[in-house]
This record gives structure tokens, sequence and C-alpha cells, in this order.
């Protein structure tokens, strides 16, 4: 199980990597967001997780727990990857009105403005 998770943590590190090395600007933040998921799968396969665990309630008498604190984080971490795409694709539809272009290159400033 391990292994097939560092697996697909591994591929969605090099398809992240891939997409932001791209010129396209909507592909960078499919990218960054692939990043966001991955550090998620990161943290969560921190805990301990099986059907021997169980949650921690007050009135259980079972030994093994799940530690809430790791689901708390990565729901944290799920609204503000949220909020950091919603932010990142209002700015690049207003740098596409501004400009008319959907690539980085059309960010570059001239040499001239120096």
């Amino acid at each position: 199980m391990n292994l097939i998770l560092l697996l697909v943590i591994g591929f969605l590190v090099f398809i992240g990597t891939y997409m932001i090395l791209s010129i396209n600007l909507i592909r960078i933040v499919i990218g960054i967001s692939i990043y966001t998921h991955a550090g998620n799968l990161i943290i969560m396969s921190m805990g301990k997780y099986g059907p021997h665990m169980s949650e921690p309630l007050i009135q259980g008498h079972a030994q093994n727990f799940v530690d809430p604190l790791l689901q708390a984080i990565v729901l944290t971490a799920i609204v503000i990857g949220f909020g950091m795409t919603a932010f990142l694709l209002v700015l690049i539809y207003r740098t596409y009105r501004v400009t008319k272009e959907d690539e980085i290159s059309a960010l570059k400033g001239d040499e001239d403005d120096e």
C-alpha cells in the first residue's frame, strides 16, 4: 500500500513539474494544483490507517486511534489550495483581458522599459 501511494505521489509531482514548466498560464495553474494534491497525499501518508484503527471517541474502549490532526491539516490545505487556484485563475483571466495572450512570454517586458 505504501509503495503504491509513493508511486502515485511521485507521478503527481512529475506531472505537476511538467505542467509548471509549460508556457501556457492555465497549465501552470493546473501544475500548481497538482502539486497541492501531491502535498496533501504526503501529509495523509504520515498517518496510520486501516481496519484496526478507530475514531478518537471518549466513550470508546479502542486502543488504536487515527490521528485527527493530519486530517485537519489536509482539510486546511485543501481550502488554501482552492483559494490560491481561484486567485491565480482570476489573475490569468485579467492578464488575458489586458494582453490578449495566454502565454508567459507575453508577460516579459521589453528591454527598452529599463
